[in-house]
């Protein structure tokens, strides 16, 4: 390839994404809460165990897998505006017709709120909604094992929010998960995610 034929490199890069400014990037602080049956029907909450901590009830040490926070407090220098939240179930093993019917009674029972210095709350909403059931029926046919699902709903898993949510520097937020029954001990095991998904500004 002689000189001519070579692509041409821009000099100069103008746009920057990390600056001595600071900057803002499209981000998604995330959680995951392990199942325990021993646990019971108690309150429990996404972001207050952070990153290499042990969650108290499931006995779960938090891996980046886990979650990416730090304790449920927007370190200094930065800022979040969160404009929704995402919900996944994540199922460890097969389930069987009876243990979905448990896991949806589970779902059913439980609510979800996002509280601002554990005080201040900025809405409940049913896990099912969140996770985006629609119509949650179930219709066994005659044939053993022949059981499915009628939910037809537009499955998002996403909440998205008409107002943003704002976390200023040092705001200490959490998401309570409010279980109306214990999960039946096949849901041992699995998770469930929250995800606050936003703009994140940093100081530079």
């Amino acid at each position: 390839m002689n000189d001519a034929q070579k692509p041409v490199l821009p000099s100069t890069l103008n746009l920057k994404l990390f600056n001595a400014a600071g900057d803002q990037i499209d981000y998604t602080l995330y959680d995951r809460l392990k199942l325990n049956n021993a646990g019971g029907a108690i309150e429990r909450e996404w972001f207050t165990t952070g990153l290499n901590d042990t969650d108290p009830v499931s006995a779960n040490r938090k891996t980046i897998a886990d979650t990416n926070v730090r304790g449920g407090r927007v370190p200094e220098g930065q800022a979040m505006a969160v404009f929704a939240m995402k919900f996944i179930y994540e199922a460890q093993v097969v389930k069987t017709e009876a243990q979905r019917v448990l896991q949806r009674q589970w779902i059913h029972s439980c609510s979800v709120e996002f509280l601002i210095e554990s005080k201040n709350q900025y809405g409940t909403w049913k896990l099912s909604e969140l996770l985006g059931f629609v119509d949650d029926s179930q219709v066994t046919a005659g044939a053993a094992g022949q059981a499915f699902e009628s939910s037809q709903g537009d499955y998002r898993g996403i909440k998205k929010f008409n107002l943003y949510i704002p976390l200023p520097r040092l705001t200490s937020y959490s998401v309570r998960l409010n279980q109306g029954i214990a999960p039946d001990a096949s849901l041992d095991g699995d998770f469930i995610y929250c995800g606050l998904v936003g703009i994140l500004n940093r100081a530079g």
